[in-house]
């Protein structure tokens, strides 16, 4: 906040030196839009009209502290003269708390950014509108050292910057960059602008065609019609029906009411894709979840469950409109000493279609395998073979399935795996196969029909939102021609849980005893039945495992977390014996700083080798911006109208999908319950 002397000075020096403010565009003058700074009256750095990066290669996103919110938009409603689109912001100012949002001028994603040099151009011009007039927030600029800060430096409240203040009519709003507050910024790797509510109240605000000028005079153009035809063509495809996750299916099986209550759910909520657990059990009898133990037996095959019921299910699904893909999937399925699973089960659809009559047949396959979630991922050797094993039986089965069927095959893949690792430079499934070195996703998208990007965010925009986060993989898949792109949200939602770990090893030697003979530990996501999770504290892994609600088997928890104590623990390493408390007392310090981690407390591991091992117990909770969970129906309905508003105009593009039917429908349900 600027102090009061130059809250009295500020203003009227402004008001003098920029002149009176256009409240209406006129065509401008020897205008430069374009991004590169090329010098000219004018460089228009945001419109929002073409997606969520703007000409700089900046993103814009929302930040929030409760119990203080904040959202924004592209809104296509809303826009500066007779086309475009705008950024809408919906904050609710608590007493407590911040909120607002902000726009870069730079990638904050690349590996280098390059900050704007706005030093030709001493005026900043924004625009804005008020959905009721009078509203009020900070406006704050950032250079690159401000960035680095994670903040922002007050220009002053949006009322010193106008003339009055803001009302339900579009107003520019003009910064000098020459003078001010503006003086105590590096104009030649300025940052980016942030929008502060400061005033306890609920706003809503519609910022347009943000630019740099050489002159309050210089009037800042409107859409042009070139970029008018572009968003009218875009926005008159239809988007495609969506796809939609079903995991319970013995109710869709043998009872009729659920049966019909799903083919009714299925056409209000536009679903024409159905990734749906096919139930079926493994014949001879075989341990397929543990540690690797060979081949299986002679003549090992998956049997389909229920086949009759399930024929006639998929009869009436065809007869609704609906495509019905068999679903299944594990972690431990993705490396070769367990391939032989899958594909069992993949051979056991394909002859439960050749058996059966065309409409009463699966459309596809899909795996749901995610291999990250294996303990071995976290060593970055075994990383790479786990991808490239990973990508062998998805190649295979997409052979298999071509070869002998007419159904289509497709996986599941997070959206994170192209993006980089700050700590290496590259990307975080970065993996060779076939002699080409790239992220596994793009592989996925290379190779097979189509994929599901888990894209687990809860709000559409923004730089950490459903679009951004999705909008590479499109924009690969356009140009790959290939694998169709389905987006997916999460409806669902962890219960916070509890997680014993042994207080771990550093870094390093963590990941040398994921290469040592660790009893096959590292192969698998489950230790007697128990989720493995993996805690990194910057310094030191911990490994773990969730707790059931009811306690569980008190004698398998012992004998898992003593199996991971003996090959993960500091307290059973020699050298490190002696530090092993004070690793956990680290360890706990960094779960208290971690967003999905509460709770730490010392728990020891009794009886390994006759002595305790130094533990703790932390809960694990769901982030809120992965899931729809907490969130309302309309909410959600807005945010997948949003994002499928702008993925339309990807021709790879298959539909938004929704994870998963039953935490799905009792929102829907929740929601018609509260407008009765």
């Amino acid at each position: 906040m600027i102090d009061a002397l130059q809250t009295v000075f500020f203003k009227p020096m402004l008001l003098g030196i920029l002149g009176s403010v256009a409240l209406a565009a006129t065509p401008a003058r020897s205008v430069a839009s374009g991004a590169g700074g090329t010098p000219g009256d004018l460089v228009l750095i945001a419109d929002f009209n073409q997606g969520v990066q703007n000409r700089l290669g900046g993103y814009h996103n929302k930040f929030e502290a409760g119990p203080s919110r904040a959202n924004t938009a592209m809104s296509p409603d809303v826009f500066r003269g007779d086309s475009g689109r705008s950024l809408r912001i919906d904050a609710h100012r608590a007493a407590s708390g911040f909120c607002g949002a902000w726009v870069h001028f730079f990638d904050f994603r690349a590996s280098e950014p390059h900050y704007f040099d706005a030093t030709s151009y001493p005026v900043l011009s924004f625009w804005v509108k008020g959905e009721k007039g009078g509203e009020t927030f900070l406006v704050k600029l950032a250079d690159e050292t401000w960035i680095k800060k994670g903040d922002a430096l007050s220009m002053g409240s949006v009322e010193e910057c106008l003339p009055g203040k803001v009302t339900t009519e579009w107003r520019e709003v003009q910064i000098p960059l020459s003078f001010g507050p503006a003086e105590r910024l590096d104009c030649s790797r300025l940052g980016g602008l942030t929008l502060e509510f400061n005033v306890p109240g609920d706003y809503t605000v519609y910022i347009d065609d943000i630019a740099v000028k050489t002159s309050g005079d210089v009037p800042t153009p409107e859409t042009s019609t070139v970029a008018k035809k572009a968003l009218t063509t875009s926005a008159a495809a239809p988007p495609p029906p969506r796809a939609m996750w079903v995991w319970d299916t013995k109710p869709l099986l043998l009872d009729g009411r659920s049966r019909a209550e799903f083919f009714d759910f299925c056409k209000k909520e536009n679903i024409g894709t159905v990734w749906m657990q096919v139930l079926s059990h493994f014949e001879p009898g075989y341990n397929v979840f543990g540690p690797p133990s060979g081949k299986p037996p002679e003549g090992f095959h998956a049997v389909i469950e229920h086949p009759k019921e399930l024929r006639r299910f998929l009869k009436k699904a065809h007869a609704a409109g609906l495509a019905v893909h068999a679903l299944d999937g594990y972690p431990e399925y993705a490396q070769k000493e367990y391939h032989y699973a899958p594909l069992a089960i993949v051979d056991g659809v394909i002859d439960f279609n050749r058996n059966g009559k065309r409409n009463e047949r699966f459309d596809g396959i899909h795996l749901d395998n995610e291999p990250y979630l294996i303990q071995g991922w976290n060593n970055p050797l075994r990383r790479k073979r786990i991808l490239r094993e990973f990508l062998a039986l998805n190649e295979e089965i997409q052979k298999r399935i071509r070869r002998k069927s007419d159904m289509v095959f497709g996986v599941d893949i997070p959206f994170w795996l192209q993006d980089t690792d700050p700590a290496t430079g590259k990307a975080n499934g970065l993996v060779s196969f076939h002699g080409v070195e790239k992220a596994a996703s793009y592989h996925c998208i290379d190779l097979l029909d189509n994929v599901g990007i888990m894209d687990y965010r809860d709000t559409a925009d923004g730089a950490d939102g459903i679009i951004t986060h999705a909008k590479d993989l499109l924009e690969y898949g356009d140009k790959a021609k290939h694998a169709k792109i389905f987006v997916g949200v999460e409806t669902f939602a962890y219960r916070p849980t509890p997680v014993w770990f042994v207080a771990g090893l550093p870094r390093k030697r963590y990941e040398a005893a994921l290469r040592e003979k660790d009893g096959g530990l590292s192969f698998l996501s489950r230790i007697s039945g128990y989720r493995v999770q993996v805690f990194d504290d910057g310094e030191n892994i911990h490994v773990g495992i969730e707790l059931s609600a009811n306690g569980g088997d008190e004698q398998k928890i012992r004998k898992a977390l003593a199996g991971i104590a003996r090959r993960f623990s500091a307290g059973a390493c020699p050298e490190l014996k002696s530090r092993a408390k004070d690793i956990r007392a680290a360890a706990m310090r960094g779960i208290d700083g971690a967003a999905e981690w509460k709770d730490a407390q010392a728990r020891d591991v009794p009886s390994v080798g006759g002595m305790e091992i130094p533990g703790f117990v932390a809960v694990k909770i769901m982030a809120g911006k992965t899931t729809f969970a907490d969130d309302s129906c309309s909410h959600l309905r807005k945010q997948l109208a949003l994002s499928e508003a702008f993925f339309r105009s990807y021709k790879c593009f298959a539909g938004m999908a929704i994870h998963y039917y039953k935490t799905f429908r009792e929102k829907v349900e929740q929601d018609a319950s509260i407008n009765l």
